[in-house]
């Protein structure tokens, strides 16, 4: 007579494929639920922050970001306000570090590398604010104002020749837009 299957050498029956179903569908509602709460408390940070910068109280909303950041890590919109915030209390090295951390949460936010970069140029870093400009252009080509700005950061440095370049394709690309407006319009 044959040894009756133990439990790991039993085949797998449609009930067994129903009850992981079952237990794979109760913890992705669960992960739901979790991550539904963790977004809704982040948001709530986030606005108490954002109406704190507004408010100038530059500590709350630095303590508002932060427990932003602790909920969410990726949250450009958090790290972009914390560096306002630090940048606003002339802590710049931690506005760049904020600043920082946006950027690489979103690259393709502008706004943030135009940030960071005039943090480095306020603190006459020049080639440090060139590489954020030329590195934001790489991942936004198309955007005016940080070839002007890499523009203006070249004419700190007296680089004429880069300072121009920088300016004439600022020039063609806010003409593109205006003229992309025009035909739009």
């Amino acid at each position: 007579m044959k040894n009756p299957k133990t439990d790991t050498e039993r085949a797998l029956t449609p009930e067994d494929s129903a009850v992981s179903s079952n237990e794979t569908q109760r913890k992705l509602i669960q992960r739901g639920h979790l991550d539904i709460h963790t977004h809704q408390t982040a948001a709530k940070y986030l606005k108490s922050g954002a109406d704190a910068l507004n408010a100038r109280n530059y500590a709350k909303a630095i303590e508002e970001f932060q427990q932003v950041i602790q909920h969410n890590r990726e949250s450009a919109e958090a790290h972009f306000h914390l560096g306002l915030a630090y940048f606003m209390l002339g802590n710049y090295e931690k506005a760049i570090d904020a600043y920082k951390m946006a950027v690489a949460c979103e690259p393709t936010e502008a706004t943030a590398h135009i940030n960071l970069a005039a943090t480095y140029r306020l603190l006459k870093r020049y080639d440090e604010a060139i590489e954020v400009y030329t590195r934001a252009i790489r991942f936004i080509p198309e955007h005016p104002e940080l070839h002007s700005e890499l523009g203006a950061v070249y004419t700190f440095q007296g680089k004429r020749r880069e300072a121009v370049s920088a300016y004439k394709t600022a020039l063609k690309l806010k003409l593109k837009l205006q003229l992309d407006l025009d035909g739009n319009a």
